[in-house]
Formats: C-alpha cells, structure tokens, sequence
C-alpha cells in the first residue's frame, strides 16, 4: 500500500507553457500527492472531502483549488455518490486540472507589465486557495473553452482565468499563510514541504533531521516554519499522517491498525488520539461514515492478538531510533 504522497512528474516541460487535462476518478494521482508546478484544480462533479496542506474540508461539485509548489493535495469522493460511478467504480470526467510551472509564470511576470500583479496571487498559492462561488463558476466556463481551444485564443483564454482568480477578494486561504506573512525564503520552504512530503510516513522523521537536510539548526527551522506555516512543524506532519489515512479509511478495506502503521504511527494509541483531536471521530466512526463496511464476524480475542503480532514484527523491522531521534519523534 502506497502512503507517500505521491511525486507527480510531469513529462511534458512547463517552464514555457501549462497542461491542462480532464481525468476520471479514481485516477493515478487522484490521491495524496504534490509537484513543483502550481495547478488549478477544478472539481465537476460528485461530493466529499478535499485534503491540501493541512486544511481539510468539503468540497462540492463546482469546487475551484490553486495549489503552489509541492503542497500536497487530494479530493476524495465520497461512497454516499455511487450513483455517480459506472460500472467499474469511477467517476468520469470529475476533474479538469491546469498546471504551470514558476518558471512560466515568471517569465510571464517579467515580460509583460499588466501581468505583475499575478506575483501576488501565486505568493498566496503557496497557501493553497478556495475560490469563491462567483469566480469559481466563471473560471470552471474558461476551464472548459480552454479544452476545446488552441493557439492564441487558448493563451488568450488562460491569462483571462488568471484575471478572474487575482480578482477575488473573497478567495479563502488553506494551509500556509497567505500574503500577509509573505515568505521571505519561498525555494527553501518548498524543499522543506518536499522533503516531509516524501518522508512523512517514517515513525523516526524529526524535526531535527528535517532542519539538518536545509543546513539549519533546529531553532532557526523552527522559527521559519512556524512563521510561514499555521502550526509547527511536528503538527504539519501529524496532518499529513492522518489525510492519507482519511484516504485510506474511505478506498480500501486495510485493517485500522495497519493504517495508523503505514502512516507513521509506531502504537495505535497515538494514531487513534491524533485522528479523534483533528477529525473528531475516531478512524472505524469515520471509515463507518463515509463508506460503510459490512464487517464479518470475527473472534475479538483473535482480533487484537493479530493486531499486537502484527505492531511487533513490524517495529522488529523498523529499526533502533537513537535517543535523541525518541525525544524528538515527530508523531509524539
């Protein structure tokens, strides 16, 4: 089972141009995943919950996101919508994304003068950004002329949906600050939302090692981080852990021990504590909610016994923490 967030590579180079493409749900990266490229994600149908950074809410058919560089984002639809899946379990055409590199989106800046007030509206991507209902509608009608338009007028048309998406005064930020608390070191941010994006599931990830990748000491990591993200660095990655586990609990039929496990968490207790303090459920009354199992009977006893064989012979094979890593262990 994949936990990571997955690294979306984009083939196609987009330091001069963008991407854009409808997809099915499910989809190879309709789960919890992140890339260096901004995108517009739009959602055209089906309901249920969006994960970006460390925001979680609703989302609803009309739902228009920007995420900036490696932000780690997912919409998970809900089973309540089965009426909208075929017969193989998907939902066609539920999404239409746009993607552009900061590259382009520099270049761009730097060209042409009527497009430097989109150097704000990228700064706050980096937040990640609801649009408002008004705009959302009007961006999802270009979206959908920009699929079936080329050359110039398709360019046309992309500038115009940047227009629309700067303008909205009542646009929602997610995950980090917006520009407000405009970042000072925006690169370095990114490898350090990239490097928890790729290690998040690790039971030893610590904040002292994150700081040591950057060459920092942990005081000073501590200070830029807590400065440009909502929450320390020790609850950005308890929200990541628990998202994909939220995903987990809603797309497959794992065990909740072995969830909390694949997620990050090395006892089931702490993977159950941080569930309930930010879902406010625990993981079976939300997996029970948004996509009820039908459970066999099954030996109680048996059950747990299974459990502990199973938290045993796999912290048998996850290695000695050193002390200091169990001091700082970033699931505590």
């Amino acid at each position: 089972m994949n936990v990571k967030p997955l690294l979306e590579v984009i083939e196609t180079p987009l330091d001069r141009t963008f991407r854009l493409y409808a997809h099915d749900y499910p989809f190879a990266f309709s789960g919890w995943h992140h890339h260096p490229e901004y995108e517009i994600h739009l959602i055209r149908r089906s309901s249920g919950q969006v994960y970006v950074g460390t925001y979680a809410g609703r989302f609803e058919p009309g739902n228009v996101v920007i995420t900036g560089p490696n932000l780690p984002h997912m919409w998970v639809s809900d089973n309540a919508g089965d009426s909208e899946r075929d017969s193989n379990g998907l939902i066609a055409g539920r999404d239409l994304v746009l993607q552009f590199g900061a590259g382009f989106a520099e270049k761009c800046i730097a060209e042409f003068s009527d497009c430097a007030s989109f150097a704000d509206l990228l700064d706050a991507a980096r937040a990640g950004i609801q649009f408002s209902p008004r705009a959302a509608a009007v961006a999802a009608g270009l979206l959908g002329e920009m699929l079936e338009a080329r050359g110039l007028e398709r360019m046309a048309l992309f500038f115009e949906l940047l227009g629309v998406l700067e303008a909205d005064r009542d646009r929602t930020s997610l995950s980090l600050r917006g520009p407000n608390h405009e970042c000072a070191q925006p690169r370095r941010l990114e490898r350090i939302l990239a490097y928890i994006a790729q290690n998040f599931n690790r039971s030893d990830l610590t904040c002292r090692e994150i700081a040591a990748a950057e060459g920092m000491g942990l005081p000073a990591f501590s200070r830029l981080f807590e400065r440009h993200v909502k929450c320390t660095c020790i609850e950005y990655i308890n929200r990541l852990r628990i998202y994909k586990a939220c995903q987990l609990l809603i797309e497959t039929n794992e065990r909740i021990i072995s969830i909390g496990l694949d997620v990050g968490y090395d006892t089931l207790s702490t993977f159950n504590r941080n569930f309930m303090r930010l879902i406010g459920k625990t993981p079976s009354g939300f997996r029970e909610e948004r996509r009820p199992v039908a459970k066999p009977a099954t030996d109680p006893s048996a059950e747990a016994a299974g459990d502990g064989a199973d938290i045993a012979h796999r912290l048998r094979h996850a290695g000695n923490d050193s002390a200091h890593r169990r001091r700082d262990r970033a699931s505590a």
